[in-house]
């Protein structure tokens, strides 16, 4: 089976993205791709200036190897040289295991390419901000075929945001784009311009080649509100299902993106806040008791999971 590459992507910071691959790669794990530490699922924190992921999973900076960070891949690439065991690898082997962190009972069947904090890359005159991002490109896709080699069912980016060059080269190699957004003005108006943009006569910045993009409402308010004699989230969810069903509306007849919106369902729409994550974020796949909000959440999650291993 073909490795699938996996990319959670937010066009704005604070849209929960990265709380939202928390909670679903579990499921993914233990529902549909079944990872072993023989072939495990690789997790890569591609958000350099912010290292989400790294800090939900409690990734110490000390304990990350220099020649074992995502900034070290992206610059370097990846060893080519195959062993027989995983482990004994070069660049695999010395992955972190958080299996149990994500509530898998295989340690090291989810393995971990953490960020370094604070720490930048630098190739070949190239950063995070800039388009000179071909060698991180080149690094990431060697790791990618590292991987395959070893039968790894799934490589995961929880991306940087926006135009950033990690997120680009992320979301260039990914065959799934997870992209959610809160259901605010900004955040809503905000992608769609993104991803209009993605279908351009100037080129896409995830360049060619067929992607498919899950659109997630994420964070999404429960309680009702008047706001300007409009009934909240009632309008907030028309006005964001025909703003996003627009950019498929218009699309270009050739385009290689395939938009899910599964998850525009105005009867089960999106992913709804979680009350306690305001505070802490948390895992609800893991927890063993659930309130009526957390048990709702669990099951939009569910479905998500569910959404992105069919595609």
């Amino acid at each position: 089976m073909a490795i699938k590459v996996i990319s959670y992507f937010s066009y704005k910071g604070g849209a929960g993205r990265s709380t939202l691959a928390y909670n679903t790669i579990p499921l993914l794990a233990r529902n549909h791709l079944c990872p072993t530490k023989e072939a495990p699922v690789v997790l890569v924190d591609m958000d350099i200036d912010s290292c989400g992921m790294s800090y939900l999973l409690d990734v110490e900076n000390s304990a990350i190897k220099e020649d074992a960070c995502v900034q070290y891949v992206l610059r370097e690439g990846c060893n080519s040289s195959r062993t027989e065991k995983i482990s004994d690898h070069a660049t695999l082997g010395k992955l972190i295991p958080v299996g149990n962190k994500l509530g898998y009972p295989i340690n090291e069947a989810i393995l971990f390419l953490p960020a370094k904090d604070v720490k930048n890359v630098d190739t070949d005159g190239g950063s995070n901000y800039s388009d000179a991002n071909s060698p991180f490109l080149r690094g990431l896709r060697s790791f990618i075929d590292v991987c395959e080699e070893y039968n790894v069912p799934a490589v995961i980016f929880d991306s940087a945001v926006g135009n950033q060059a990690t997120a680009n080269v992320a979301n260039q190699l990914a065959d799934v784009v997870v992209c959610c957004m809160r259901p605010t003005t900004q955040f809503v108006d905000g992608t769609a311009r993104f991803l209009e943009s993605l279908d351009s006569d100037s080129g896409s910045p995830w360049g060619g080649g067929q992607k498919k993009i899950v659109l997630v409402p994420n964070v999404v308010p429960q309680e009702r509100v008047i706001i300007d004699n409009q009934s909240y989230p009632e309008y907030a969810v028309a006005r964001m299902g025909i703003r996003l069903r627009h950019i498929l509306a218009n699309r270009d007849e050739d385009d290689d993106i395939i938009y899910n919106t599964e998850m525009l369902d105005v009867n089960a729409f999106g992913i709804p806040a979680v009350k306690s994550f305001m505070w802490r974020e948390g895992q609800l796949a893991t927890q063993a008791e659930l309130n009526e909000n957390e048990q709702l959440v669990l099951e939009r999650y569910k479905k998500l999971a569910a959404i992105i291993d069919s595609l």
